[in-house]
């Protein structure tokens, strides 16, 4: 998925069959001006069609340029039928209480569209889109693996960025599960970073000894209490919080780390090195590459 162009490969659609989208030579002068039609061309193989697509529904009033349209992609089950999923995409654009209107399928993710803040006609609250989802799959027995969603930039032509944010943003919500299962592609810049490392754990070493030396010698007592330190940000009172620990228990960990990771714990450089390799290992580990 290198281009804008290669992003999203063949989706299929509510409504259509498995056959790839018509090209734009043949699509262009009979395309349905409906809206249903319409909202099922922005995320086409075409990206002709994608940005015609897009400017009828801006022309229309169907989607606003810039932040106020927001794409979800939603993973779901690998085991759920492909029409089950379908119906359950077709189901969701047909729930009055959300604005979400169902533009493709592909593999396991379906995508929606819709406003990023629900007008008042539909009686709902920022956020209550995804909630719903959930509810609904649960309801018809689809068990949604995470819910990512992304804004429009004003400067896009089409949804083709916007979508595959969001699928990142999904995919990644589903791989951490204490991010319970929805968050906006704005929200993960770490973990996008961490999941953009083209390496594997034989790295870690040069980037950072004390972290490996943690991750394959240390035990879980003294990963959680690093983490959690390097997570707070150094504030004793907070990672004591967290921990449900008393702060001299704290200091008694701290003090019996190996020596690379105390001396890792107070250098700066050294400090986030440690920190940002110990996610990128529990990173791995999520999805299978540690």
């Amino acid at each position: 998925m290198d281009t804008p162009q290669e992003q999203l490969g063949t989706l299929r659609l509510a409504g259509e069959d498995d056959r790839p989208f018509p090209s734009a030579q043949h699509s262009a002068v009979a395309e349905d001006p409906s809206h249903d039609a319409v909202m099922l061309r922005l995320l086409a193989d075409d990206p002709a069609v994608r940005r015609r697509a897009f400017a009828q529904a801006i022309s229309r009033r169907w989607l606003e340029r810039g932040e106020a349209t927001i794409v979800r992609a939603v993973a779901v089950d690998q085991k759920a039928d492909a029409l089950d999923r379908l119906a359950f995409g077709r189901h969701m654009a047909a729930v009055k209480s959300v604005d979400l209107t169902f533009v493709g399928h592909r593999d396991d993710l379906l995508y929606f569209v819709g406003r990023a803040v629900l007008p008042d006609r539909y009686g709902g609250e920022p956020g209550i889109a995804s909630d719903r989802i959930m509810r609904e799959a649960a309801a018809r027995g689809l068990h949604v693996h995470g819910i990512g969603t992304a804004r429009l930039d004003r400067k896009d032509e089409d949804l083709s960025v916007s979508a595959e944010q969001a699928r990142r943003a999904a995919e990644i919500v589903a791989w951490l599960p204490h991010l319970a299962g929805v968050a906006d592609i704005s929200q993960l810049g770490a973990w996008v970073l961490l999941d953009s490392i083209d390496a594997d754990g034989s790295h870690v070493g040069m980037f950072s000894p004390a972290a490996l030396q943690l991750w394959e010698h240390g035990n879980d007592v003294q990963l959680e209490t690093v983490e959690t330190f390097l997570d707070t940000c150094g504030r004793v009172r907070d990672a004591c919080e967290q921990l449900h620990i008393h702060r001299t228990t704290l200091y008694y960990r701290l003090d019996n780390l190996p020596d690379a990771v105390r001396a890792a714990l107070n250098d700066g450089m050294s400090r986030s090195a440690l920190h940002i390799c110990l996610k990128l290992l529990r990173y791995w580990r999520a999805t299978g590459r540690a």
